[in-house]
């Protein structure tokens, strides 16, 4: 590393001897002095560690401090400290004669709060799916945010709340007059992909450019770790060069843009084709697209032609009155399937502007509303601490936003919430509960600076999505285990409760068991027309599963890392859909899941337990099953059958030792009256037709 590091400033300064002794620092009493001046260190936070930037410190005079003539520190990001030239742990301290920088102050890297698609991979899984969502970044965006006072606006051309590009001198200097400042990858649709990514473990990918500069590896590199895919970005030129955002936030929490793109690398609409798109559910565009001529038109064309649905946020009222005739006109084609406002461009968007008073505001959101709905399929405006609306044809629907917070920074507030109605959208939830997922993400991006909700956030979401089931806020290996429970229970509740099948992995398709069994699943599922679960392996659960695929019904899996005995099978010769598994790492979430995936909530549901031939993992479900039906915490309201195949007496030792346990007084009398004996497929059905009365 210090190699590399004396090499490329001998590139930067080929006169200078690298290696020469460092001068003698300057005295302790300088040294002190020099801090009396500079003041404070200041203190940065940074996503990356493998790409920071150190700002720069120079004290200077600043009449408008109190006392008049004083001395401030300025931050400013200085290319040249870079971690692979001046590692972490080195300090290079001011004194009165050398420039100083200050030491980098590295923060812990949070791991993928999903790691379910990550371990798949590692197993053996095909990386090649498609992406569910691609979104258009069509240049990559640092964002660089910071509090400032009121006072501070003033001096500012535009109105406060929106978005006005600048130069890059005219960034740089708001930077040095903004103080302490936090610097993170961003861009509108970025935000979104990193949303759906890590916080939902949605494949997602960025269609876009990126340059070649520090800021662009900080970018793609802040995206590779957020779990997004970054195949799609363009990487051009030598010397390219990254967009730039200045994000002043008052003390409201409301953000003012001030972007600097002039120079940085974008996408160009002939790179953008349908064949990138195939396979994608949904592209995710929005209104700064329209800076680049002719890109929004090229990637909605493409997406048409990739049979893909598009959702577009309108990004900024600026956008709405720059471009309104454009956006108008796409809105009106039917080529966009979702759209996203907030109350500012929704009034701009019907001529209304911004600062309207509240009964005009009101009938100008109702009416905007209106219109996005009759072009599209879903329209949304958020209404900031006031929650959303929403509508869907003619279902209409209002959502009000999460309180008991302070609100840090409203940056990436509309990206996260549209994160997180795309990942309700993508489970086919309704549109209420789109509109709670996205109020939700959009609450947790805005308890902390810049527009990516911290590892605390993501769990204060995932708690908020299954308030019933998970109230505490955990730690540690318990948040993991939590985290997986909580995505089986969405799982559950996207496909629907049904018939959970337990038996063997290791039986392979030639044995008569895994015959019969594939034969059991599809009569079942003709019978009872609900879906299909299993533990998402090989075996007797593949064999069921494939028999509810053979009746045409659904079938879904709460996966483990490696079934006893087994490999592990790939995701390309799963034959469950990616959105119909969930990946467990841990053993408990996959036992409660499939219980809860056989729970009756009402007596018209249709659900049962079936236990195939199986080993030990197998008899271990089918007493915790019975254990709970002892202490009553299983089928309480609504019983539900639990059937033993006992295919050529396979099951006759295992029901010798229940009646030598009741013989023995260790199993009350009724306790078992659950289990249902059957040795033939023919029985099961019968059974399960006289169970419900069909």
């Amino acid at each position: 590393m210090l190699a590399d590091a004396f090499s490329w400033a001998r590139r930067q300064n080929p006169k200078k001897n690298l290696s020469a002794p460092r001068p003698k620092p300057a005295p302790r009493w300088a040294r002190a002095l020099t801090r009396a001046v500079a003041g404070p260190r200041v203190r940065f936070k940074f996503d990356m560690l493998d790409d920071l930037v150190t700002p720069k410190v120079t004290p200077i005079k600043d009449p408008a401090s109190r006392g008049g003539a004083s001395a401030k520190v300025i931050p400013r990001p200085d290319p040249r400290c870079h971690p692979k030239i001046c590692p972490a742990g080195s300090r290079k301290r001011p004194n009165a004669t050398q420039e100083s920088y200050l030491t980098p102050v590295l923060l812990p890297v949070p791991s993928p709060r999903f790691p379910q698609r990550k371990r798949s991979l590692e197993a053996g899984g095909d990386e090649n799916l498609p992406p569910e969502v691609v979104a258009l970044q069509p240049l990559a965006v640092i964002d660089h945010s910071a509090k400032v006072a009121d006072s501070f606006f003033k001096s500012l051309d535009g109105e406060t709340g929106g978005s006005v590009r600048v130069g890059p001198d005219d960034l740089q200097r708001l930077l040095m007059r903004v103080g302490e400042f936090t610097t993170k990858a961003g861009g509108s649709a970025a935000n979104t992909a990193r949303g759906l990514a890590h916080g939902f473990d949605v494949r997602t990918a960025l269609l876009g450019a990126v340059g070649q500069d520090e800021w662009g590896k900080l970018f793609v590199s802040s995206m590779k770790r957020s779990g997004v895919d970054t195949s799609l970005l363009e990487v051009k030129g030598e010397k390219s060069y990254t967009g730039r955002c200045v994000c002043l936030v008052d003390k409201t929490g409301q953000r003012t843009m001030r972007p600097s793109l002039e120079d940085a690398i974008r996408l160009q609409p002939d790179e953008v084709t349908a064949d990138q798109l195939r396979g994608v559910k949904w592209v995710v565009v929005n209104g700064y697209s329209y800076y680049g001529r002719g890109l929004m038109e090229a990637t909605v064309a493409a997406a048409t032609a990739a049979g893909c649905k598009v959702a577009m946020h309108l990004a900024s009222f600026e956008i709405v009155r720059k471009f309104r005739e454009p956006v108008s006109r796409l809105l009106a084609s039917g080529a966009i399937h979702a759209v996203f406002a907030n109350e500012d461009e929704a009034r701009e968007l019907v001529g209304g502007g911004v600062g309207s008073d509240s009964i005009e505001t009101d009938t100008k959101i109702e009416a905007a509303l209106a219109k996005l709905a009759e072009w599209c399929d879903i329209a949304v405006v958020t209404l900031g601490d006031k929650g959303c609306v929403a509508m869907r044809g003619t279902e209409r629907v209002e959502q009000k936003a999460f309180k008991g917070f302070a609100v840090e920074d409203t940056t990436g507030a509309g990206d996260l919430f549209s994160s997180g109605f795309m990942y309700g959208v993508l489970r086919n939830a309704s549109l209420q509960r789109c509109c709670e997922l996205g109020c939700l993400s959009g609450a947790a991006v805005v308890q902390s600076m810049g527009a990516e909700i911290s590892e605390e956030g993501w769990t204060w979401v995932h708690a908020h999505m299954h308030e019933g089931r998970a109230q505490a806020l955990v730690r540690g290996s318990a948040a993991a285990v939590q985290r997986e429970m909580l995505a089986c229970y969405e799982l559950i509740e996207s496909i629907g409760r049904g018939v959970v099948y337990y038996g063997s992995a290791r039986l392979k398709a030639d044995n008569p068991h895994f015959v019969k069994s594939r034969e059991l699943g599809k009569m079942v599922s003709e019978l009872l027309g609900t879906p299909t679960w299993t533990g998402g392996g090989p075996g007797m659960m593949e064999a069921a599963s494939l028999g509810a695929m053979d009746a045409g019904k659904a079938v879904a899996g709460i996966r483990i890392e490696r079934e006893a005995g087994t490999k592990v099978r790939s995701a390309a010769q799963s034959y469950l859909k990616p959105e119909h598994t969930v990946f467990c790492k841990f053993l408990s979430p996959r036992k409660v899941a499939l219980v809860d995936a056989g729970v009756r909530k009402k007596s018209e549901d249709r659900t049962a337990y079936v236990f195939l031939p199986g080993g030990l993992g197998t008899m271990d479900e089918l007493f915790e099953l019975f254990t709970l039906y002892q202490l009553h915490k299983l089928g309480t309201d609504h019983p539900v059958p639990v059937i033993i195949v006992n295919y050529d007496g396979f099951y006759d030792c295992l029901l010798n030792f229940v009646e030598t346990m009741q013989g023995h007084g260790t199993v009350g009398a009724g306790e078992y009256d659950q289990m249902v004996v059957k040795n033939t497929n023919e029985e099961v059905v019968e059974y399960l037709r006289e169970y419900y009365q069909i």
